[in-house]
């Protein structure tokens, strides 16, 4: 079975949105801990809007994480304070996202327009201590480029895919997806998928996609 890592940006996010510290993000992590889950997922961005490096720091003192029982997930982009931050965390994965000016969410994968010497970089840094993932596009180009920089693991963006599911639309964007995960399972990665996901459009996506790992948020 896929596992399960609950991403809680949104609920750092209503926090940061009042005065004090609720809702208390450790408490929702104790929930989704207590309920099941097989990871915990973090994106920190610079604006400090959602998750923060504090939050980092705190995730990594939790008991089940410490002893890798869950799964510590940071993700986002390549500046040097989250690279740090997650090193110091023991995170067991760093998912690598572009971010693009101005998003609100994240809303593509790796292309050939992001740094790749940068990439390669990360993985070095980590030292083969942490899993990298990339969030990618379900294209050959993406996924070629996760693995030539040595990742171990790419995370597929599934908006477009919510997005078709909504209107029946789905098959065609599900074959790219099936195409890609093939690629990237010849080059050796695990497969995740993220973005949207939610009780309607999941049991179709795991049916047709080969995953070890999906990332969840929003929905829940």
């Amino acid at each position: 079975m896929p596992n399960l890592s609950v991403n809680l940006n949104k609920v750092a996010l209503i926090r940061n949105s009042r005065e004090g510290n609720l809702p208390d993000l450790l408490r929702a992590a104790r929930v989704v801990i207590d309920c099941g889950c097989q990871g915990l997922t973090l994106h920190p961005r610079a604006d400090a809007r959602h998750a923060t490096l504090k939050d980092v720091a705190d995730f990594s003192r939790i008991p089940e994480v410490r002893s890798g029982q869950v799964e510590f997930n940071i993700e986002g982009d390549l500046r040097k304070d989250l690279l740090t931050a997650a090193k110091q965390a023991h995170a067991q994965q760093f998912t690598v996202v572009p971010v693009m000016p101005g998003e609100k969410t994240s809303s593509r994968g790796w292309s050939g327009q992001d740094d790749q010497q940068a990439l390669r970089d990360c993985i070095a840094f980590f030292e083969g201590k942490t899993r990298i993932s990339v969030f990618c596009d379900a294209t050959e180009e993406s996924v070629t480029l996760a693995a030539e920089a040595g990742a171990q693991a790419v995370e597929f963006y599934t908006g477009d895919y919510a997005r078709q599911f909504a209107l029946g639309q789905a098959d065609s964007v599900l074959a790219q997806l099936k195409h890609a995960a093939a690629i990237a399972q010849a080059a050796n990665m695990r497969v995740h998928g993220g973005h949207d996901l939610n009780t309607e459009n999941l049991a179709l996506y795991l049916q047709t996609v080969p995953t070890h790992e999906v990332s969840i948020g929003h929905a829940i």
